[in-house]
């Protein structure tokens, strides 16, 4: 594994350092608000970005599963995770900023050219099955949304699978952009469903600080929650989103870097209110087996058409966002790796004629999604399972990550040094070391009976 600081440099004419490994690289204009470069931006309908997109694809089926199973079946002992992945959910996200601004290119292709093939391909393996996992759960979370209805699971996967495809073979980058935020923003019907029910705060904050290290299904749990959180195919798309948007500026940069903050904080929300709400509402069973138990949970308190227009809702947009997010971040790596993608970052504002490779991978990862789907009956054990795996694959992407970010390749402006490298390290450390931890211990550990 070659140094990502090795590469060579020359001098730029304003004196600016541009690096071999680094060629597209726009300098950084240098906007300055009453002498000082502002951390944060301001927030505008029209600044809305990939970071935002990201979040809310976090709470995808999946993530919305986990939160809801661990809400029954632990109560509130799994929220003060989520609430602790907060700033590690926005220090990566704000890395992340600065390596596609600097880089200039997505994330595979910035392996390939600081690690080399060997080190591309074996993390563009570990994102593909990734993603692979996550299409699996978002039409997962849409059949099941079918199935509330009484409708052909069938024919809404299809539905959606075609919808989709239309929207990224048409549309432009912003514009797809737009479409998965709206469908996004419906995951945010939980945060409402928790002001409604709002259980005694003494007795969540106390089930806080309830743990049981001692259960397999505990442990297993606790790994699939970082997972639902800290995705690597979140990863693969934040960068190559950043770099679709073309940022240049230090106002650009502050602004993005204003929306992971405002993302984290939007993406934990939801999935505390998930986990809160399905712990407060009265459970008969101790597990759930389907996305109906949430709606029957949710029944005596809205009614039975409310409880499912509800959980409708949430499902299907945190799936269609999530679907976008996570078979665009595949298509773009599989591009970044074989050439494409380092050549032209920006695949999505072509012609489906000018980027075939990246269209026909963008189809088949959606297309093949829907079709292994009907071979997995047990929904909530699939979707846990696949975040536990996320879980698993996450130390060597913020590996790569931290490398890069901090090395002597990356803009002057943009690379992270001192205190901060010190404070990133120990947040991506912790995070793989627990994530790792809880799911070999997950395994070891004897089931309940």
């Amino acid at each position: 594994m070659s140094d990502p600081g090795s590469s060579s440099a020359a001098t730029l004419e304003n004196g600016e350092t541009k690096h071999a490994s680094n060629e597209g690289a726009a300098p950084i204009l240098s906007e300055k608000l009453d002498g000082k470069e502002s951390l944060l931006g301001e927030i505008s309908l029209a600044a809305l970005g990939p970071a935002l997109v990201c979040c809310l694809a976090d709470g995808d089926a999946g993530s919305l599963i986990v939160a809801a199973q661990s809400g029954t079946r632990w109560q509130y002992s799994l929220t003060l995770l989520q609430i602790l992945l907060v700033p590690i959910l926005f220090a990566i996200l704000e890395a992340l900023v600065r390596t596609g601004v600097s880089e200039k290119r997505g994330f595979s292709a910035m392996v390939l050219a600081h690690f080399g093939m060997k080190s591309a391909l074996f993390s563009l393996t570990l994102l593909l099955i990734s993603c692979f996992g996550a299409i699996v759960s978002e039409m997962s979370g849409i059949a099941s949304v079918a199935a509330l209805w009484g409708c052909s699971e069938v024919v809404a996967l299809i539905i959606t699978s075609l919808f989709v495809i239309a929207i990224v073979v048409l549309c432009d980058y912003r514009q797809v952009e737009r479409v998965a935020l709206f469908f996004g923003l419906f995951e945010l019907v939980f945060v409402v469903v928790l002001i409604r029910i709002h259980p005694p705060l003494t007795e969540v904050l106390s089930g806080m600080i309830a743990f049981d290290f001692s259960s397999s299904s505990f442990m297993r749990m606790l790994a699939a929650n970082i997972g639902a959180v800290v995705m690597p195919w979140m990863v693969y798309f934040q960068q190559s989103a950043v770099v679709a948007r073309r940022l240049t500026t230090t106002k650009e940069i502050a602004q993005e870097r204003t929306q992971s903050l405002l993302g984290s904080f939007m993406a934990q929300l939801i999935m505390v209110a998930t986990m809160v709400v399905l712990a407060a509402t009265p459970q008969e069973a101790r597990d759930l087996n389907s996305i109906r138990g949430i709606q029957v949970a949710l029944q005596p308190v809205f009614g039975h058409v409310m409880a499912t227009l509800l959980v409708s809702m949430a499902f299907l947009g945190g799936s269609i966002c999530a679907i976008f997010v996570v078979s665009l971040a595949a298509a773009w790596a599989v591009c970044d790796t074989t050439g494409d993608g380092a050549e032209d970052p920006f695949p999505l504002d072509k012609k489906l004629v000018e980027a075939p490779r990246f269209y026909a991978s963008f189809v088949v990862l959606v297309l093949a999604g829907a079709l292994v789907l009907s071979a997995c009956p047990n929904v909530i054990k699939l979707n846990v399972y696949i975040e536990v795996l996320n879980a698993f694959m996450l130390p060597i992407t913020l590996l790569f990550l931290f490398l890069v970010v901090t090395g002597s390749s990356m803009h002057p402006k943009l690379r992270i040094t001192g205190a901060h490298r010190l404070v990133i390290l120990t947040l991506f450390s912790l995070t793989s070391a627990v994530a790792v931890a809880s799911t070999i211990a997950s395994f070891l550990l004897l089931p309940e009976y």
